[in-house]
């Protein structure tokens, strides 16, 4: 049985500022990750990707950016999810927060 145990497993930094641990099969990636962008005056440029997206909040919170969508401000606990090519954004509200992201299909960019 495929197991990622977090003791044994680096964080690898995907981009300045966001650093996780990748679990993969084929077709699904889940990210344990830490974003340290501190707390920001306004949001990260906005993104998009050709994987879904679900996002998790461990701890911290943000302010999400979703186009098309009205902005929410998430604690720990909350879930987001993006459709696939559709452009987004966080803005961290504290120092670090802590998430559990998944993708579908991969982003293979995070597996190099």
């Amino acid at each position: 049985m495929p197991v990622l145990f977090s003791d044994q497993t680096p964080q690898k930094e995907l981009v300045p500022g966001i650093k996780a641990k990748i679990a993969h099969t084929e077709s699904l990636m889940t990210l344990i990750s830490e974003i340290s962008f501190g707390v920001q005056s306004s949001p990260a440029p906005l993104h998009s990707h050709p994987a879904e997206q679900t996002t998790y909040i461990l701890d911290g919170e943000l302010l999400v950016f979703i186009e098309g969508e009205e902005t929410r401000r998430l604690k720990p606990g909350d879930i987001y999810y993006v459709a696939a090519n559709v452009p987004h954004a966080i803005q961290s509200l504290t120092e670090k927060i802590h998430v559990i992201e998944s993708f579908s299909p991969l982003r293979k960019e995070f597996l190099k």
